[in-house]
């Protein structure tokens, strides 16, 4: 029995001894890992949602040149708007949906600006799907100059594609998100698409390599359908044609040319790659200047950064199944345009309550940070804050 005892003792010091060792190595993925399963734990949320760069690889966007500063114009609020039949108070919208930030810019003026849940300005504020937009944007930048074809297949630009999904796919619908590829985007699903990406990011991976495990499900171009890593296709061809990367770009074209107040944190994969879909960290009011950017057609003070004839096209629907409704979002290159859209509106949206507003004739930037963890829930996150923007913008007409 003593033996049995030292024998069994001896096992389970070299087996602690292996795990420690083991954790040693790896505490940094453990770490990783850990963070990524307590994101959004809801005492945790909000913390974590501006402090992404204590849990994730990141990488910096420096910015550089003169800071741009919006003036002050001071407006308050409509202390109610209409949703559905009824009426919805602020207070309780702004508090119901886990609001961490929100700004109103109407004619470079500052309307409102105000911080939540003990969050501030300067908290660097996790995009999600907003930072599709900032791809886009880059990508348009070399359509123009001729170095991608929008109608030419993937695998052009990326022979590692044939034999994927994205084999014979026009760049057109993956700007669309009209691929056909299969993608389980349920966020509350361990399994999915979506979920088996974030763990990549967590415990390391290339997201390139994954994009190329990804299959075909229906005819591209013919019906829309949410594949988040589409965005990531986009990216991988704009670093192919350039030969730089995704945060070198930003530099170049939007971080040194808009006036951005603070650098941006980009997570990236354990390769080095920027997670281009949904990883951008900025200040609220640096987000409310790249909105700035798109209000003006893509001039910035008598430079135009990103062409205006791109902002025009990836804000309109290129297909006739991706036009807006009564009840429907619509989608152009990597925005989305509103429900019975007005003139001139459109926005970039991120899961859990992120948004940047922008409505041309009016002057309006409106963005809106969150850690809503109900934004799926049946009133609907996104057609309730469009009905709020839209009472912002009618009260400061």
């Amino acid at each position: 029995m003593n033996r049995f005892l030292r024998i069994t003792g001896a096992t389970l010091f070299f087996a602690l001894i292996i795990f420690g060792v083991f954790v040693a190595f790896n505490h940094e993925k453990a770490a990783r890992l850990y963070a990524t399963m307590t994101l959004f734990d809801k005492d945790k949320v909000v913390h974590n949602f501006s402090h992404m760069d204590e849990m994730f690889l990141t990488k910096p966007v420096r910015r550089s040149g003169p800071v741009f500063k919006f003036g002050h114009a001071p407006a308050a609020l409509p202390e109610s708007f209409p949703y559905k039949g009824q009426t919805i108070d602020t207070g309780e919208f702004l508090a119901r949906r886990a609001t961490t930030a929100l700004l109103v810019v109407k004619d470079d003026n500052i309307a409102f600006e105000k911080y939540y849940l003990g969050t501030g300005e300067n908290d660097l504020r996790i995009s999600w799907s907003m930072a599709k937009s900032f791809t886009v944007a880059l990508f348009g930048i070399y359509v123009e100059r001729g170095l991608i074809d929008i109608d030419a297949p993937v695998e052009k630009y990326l022979p590692e594609m044939k034999g994927s999904g994205y084999e014979g796919v026009p760049v057109r619908a993956v700007l669309a998100m009209s691929s056909g590829v299969k993608w389980n985007e349920d966020y509350g699903d361990f399994y999915s698409d979506i979920n088996r990406m974030g763990r990549i990011l967590a415990v390391g991976g290339s997201l390139d390599e994954f994009t190329t495990t990804l299959t075909r499900e229906k005819p591209p171009g013919q019906e829309f359908h949410y594949v988040s890593m589409d965005t990531h296709v986009l990216a991988m061809i704009v670093r192919r044609v350039t030969g730089k990367s995704l945060i070198e770009l930003a530099e170049q074209h939007i971080w040194s040319n808009i006036g951005m107040e603070s650098d941006a944190e980009w997570i990236t994969d354990s390769t080095g790659t920027a997670f281009a879909l949904g990883g951008l960290n900025m200040r609220t009011r640096d987000y409310a200047r790249f909105g700035r950017l798109y209000l003006k057609g893509g001039n910035w003070n008598g430079k135009q950064i990103i062409p205006e004839a791109w902002v025009k096209l990836s804000t309109t629907p290129s297909y006739a199944h991706n036009k807006p409704g009564p009840d429907k979002f619509g989608y152009g290159f990597q925005w989305w345009i509103a429900p019975d859209a007005r003139p001139g509106e459109f926005l970039a949206v991120g899961v859990y309550g992120q948004f940047i507003y922008i409505n041309q004739p009016e002057h309006i930037v409106i963005v809106k940070n969150s850690a809503d963890l109900n934004f799926m829930d049946k009133i609907g996150s996104k057609f309730e804050s469009i009905s709020f923007f839209r009472a912002i913008t009618d009260r400061l007409h």
